[in-house]
């Protein structure tokens, strides 16, 4: 009884706490709120993007497959993580690993450390290189702050450089002006029992704006397909700020930074038949400080420099591993009769130091310095009274390991008018080759008196892609538009791992692998993407990807390494969302995912979730959610696709969020 009456009380002062917030909203508040939710997806969404030429311009008038998801996007998503919000994009594939870790890619070869992606956050790369991948449970910025999250499927090389082969990623954060006051949000979930941001924005002068954030959550332990727990918990703080300064019209300094510590458990492979699963432990830290300087100066011409410097540590059983980075970039943008220029330079400089833990891991050396120099230009020119413009140019980079690499591309744009643009590309990327393919030496007990040992190798080359793009937009008017892409990709010297001669001690033996680019393949396929405004208070968005890979040997002949590379990606993808506006400031969302099977042990599978949001005013938001309705758990990335972690499955979650703003 004494419950009872606890809860009651506690649901009269919620309901008390919702009513002064409700009071104290400015006048006109509420009329702001309701004209926001009657604009048309296409007016929420990001109607310019800056990813494709790393100038802001319309998504129509953009030669790449570009996708936006934007702030209010992110707001009814129901998702609490950047890489869940991922799976609208189409085709990105998107899989959870387990508690805390997650596979993603752009069109092919999916893993934990996805090499063909690139990762960035406001212009600073989050792609690792010591395994070419991205660290997801690292990149936890509040979702309130983040104004758009904008993707290229495809090659980027020619403007963002190598390892962006197959898509590039940019999360956007909101300025400090768009973030002032106070922010609380918070909630409880099955996956995550208590998780929180705490934001707070100021002015020193009208000039200079500024906020500081911090955010924590926990992630509880999924479950492996036996039921017994997957021991993959996570636990992470974080912490930053950012501030803008904009002295006049033509000039603009944004200083950002942030700071994350945490424990990860993962549960790791040893290929040992007496004890096949490894219980791990990692400690993680590191931070970030970026400073972008932007100025107009005459004939509206554009200056840009972007530096951060990038540090982070983590430790586990097997591995001490610590990387420090600096990065220069200078940009310089003009106009010259029918002709739109960028042009720039950039350098970067990666340092770590890795200490082994096991005999069976270490890396040869353990300390490296890795220097990497760019130059890139990009003409857009203009003609026949600007219907059509051909985008070409290239990006020339030396790295330590491979020298000199080109990375040119050619798009041709037409746009008759505002409701057709078509456009076509052909584009060359690399993936250059990351510390484990150079310098790994690593041991695996596969049977009694049996061991595999795979070895990096410093001849290892720089996998390349060439890739041709055709893409069409229809905005036939303001509640209805169709993406669509037609893509084939031509791959060389892909990675693959080549037996050696076996050697015997006694009753025991040893197979060499030497880490190689013995491998070439090609894939295709086709990505469209809608958007509906039905009514005023019902808009639906749906998309669907078909892909289609074939990996082989140089020689012609199968390789076990490609077999596994072409089983991790999902032939077919589908999810559809709605948004729709119920009376009383009430909101009712439903997305729906469908991922085809892969050939690796993971069957297709389906995806509900549900939300149900009251924002009485731009002061309160309560949500309360469901999230993968229609089973239990179930696995989404094969066990047999990565050696290292072994994959727990996807579950139910229900979810309750508010968020407070003044």
């Amino acid at each position: 009884m004494a419950n009872k009456l606890k809860l009651a009380s506690n649901i009269q002062r919620l309901a008390l706490f919702c009513m002064a917030l409700r009071t104290a909203a400015p006048a006109g508040a509420d009329d702001t709120l309701s004209h926001l939710k009657t604009l048309s997806l296409q007016e929420l969404s990001a109607t310019t993007v800056s990813i494709a030429s790393k100038n802001q311009q319309p998504i129509s008038e953009t030669p790449s497959a570009v996708f936006v998801i934007s702030h209010e996007e992110i707001r009814r998503s129901g998702m609490q993580s950047i890489p869940e919000l991922l799976r609208k994009v189409p085709g990105l594939e998107v899989a959870r690993v387990d508690g805390n870790q997650w596979a993603i890619s752009s069109r092919g070869f999916n893993g934990i450390n996805a090499n063909k992606l690139l990762v960035m956050m406001d212009g600073r790369t989050v792609y690792d290189p010591l395994n070419s991948g991205v660290y997801w449970n690292e990149q936890d910025y509040p979702l309130e702050d983040i104004d758009r999250i904008e993707v290229i499927r495809g090659p980027g090389a020619t403007l963002w450089g190598s390892n962006a082969v197959n898509g590039v990623i940019n999360i956007v954060t909101r300025s400090a002006q768009e973030s002032q006051g106070v922010l609380l949000s918070g909630g409880t979930s099955k996956e995550e029992p208590g998780f929180g941001t705490f934001r707070y924005g100021g002015r020193l002068s009208p000039d200079f704006n500024y906020r500081v954030y911090g955010k924590y959550n926990h992630r509880e332990d999924f479950h492996f397909s036996n039921g017994d727990k997957a021991n993959d918990s996570l636990d992470m703080g974080r912490a930053g700020f950012r501030s803008d300064w904009t002295p006049d019209a033509r000039k603009n300094l944004i200083v950002q930074g942030d700071y994350f510590n945490g424990d990860m458990q993962q549960s790791l492979n040893s290929l040992d038949p007496v004890s096949p699963i490894s219980p791990d432990n990692t400690k993680k830290y590191g931070g970030n400080l970026l400073l972008l300087w932007q100025q107009t100066l005459e004939n509206d011409s554009r200056l840009q420099v972007r530096s951060y410097v990038d540090h982070a540590v983590r430790n586990n059983s097997r591995l001490d591993y610590r990387r420090s980075t600096f990065d220069l970039d200078l940009q310089h943008d003009f106009r010259w009769q029918a002709h739109n220029v960028t042009w720039g330079a950039g350098y970067r400089f990666n340092s770590d130091q890795l200490q082994q833990k096991q005999v069976l891991l270490h890396f040869d050396p353990s300390e490296r310095d890795v220097h990497l120099f760019n130059v890139f230009a990009q003409d857009e020119w203009r003609f026949l009274a600007d219907e059509l413009r051909l985008i070409y140019g290239s990006k020339v980079e030396h790295n330590d390991f491979t020298g000199f690499e080109i990375q040119p591309s050619a798009r041709l744009l037409w746009v008759p008018n505002q409701q057709h643009s078509l456009w076509g590309a052909v584009s060359r990327a690399v993936r250059v080759p990351a510390r484990a393919d150079h310098d790994v030496n690593v041991l695996f007990n596969v049977g009694p008196g049996t061991t595999a040992n795979i070895m990096g190798d410093d001849n290892f080359d720089s996998e390349s892609a060439i890739t041709y793009e055709l893409g069409y937009r229809f905005f036939p008017n303001d509640i209805f538009n169709l993406d669509t892409t037609l893509f084939y990709s031509d791959y060389g010297r892909l990675s693959t791992t080549e037996p050696q001669t076996p050697l015997v001690n006694g009753d025991n033996i040893t197979i060499p692998f030497l880490i190689a680019n013995k491998a070439k393949g090609e894939a295709y396929g086709w990505e469209t993407a809608l958007n509906w405004r039905i009514s005023e208070r019902w808009r639906v968005q749906g998309s669907y990807s078909l892909f289609a890979i074939a990996l082989h040997q140089r020689d012609g002949s199968l390789d076990s390494a490609a077999t596994v590379a072409e089983g991790n990606s999902a032939r077919n993808r589908f999810n559809l969302s709605s948004y729709f506006n119920l009376p009383y400031q009430l909101e009712f969302d439903a997305h729906w995912y469908y991922t085809d099977h892969l050939i690796n042990q993971v069957p297709a599978y389906h995806r509900l979730d549900l939300r149900l949001g009251w924002q009485p005013n731009l002061h309160f938001e309560l949500a309360v959610g469901a999230q993968n309705l229609l089973d239990n758990r179930h696995l989404e990335f094969s066990p047999n696709i990565d050696n290292a972690v072994i994959s727990s499955e996807f579950e139910r979650n229900y979810y309750l969020k508010a968020t407070v703003r003044y």
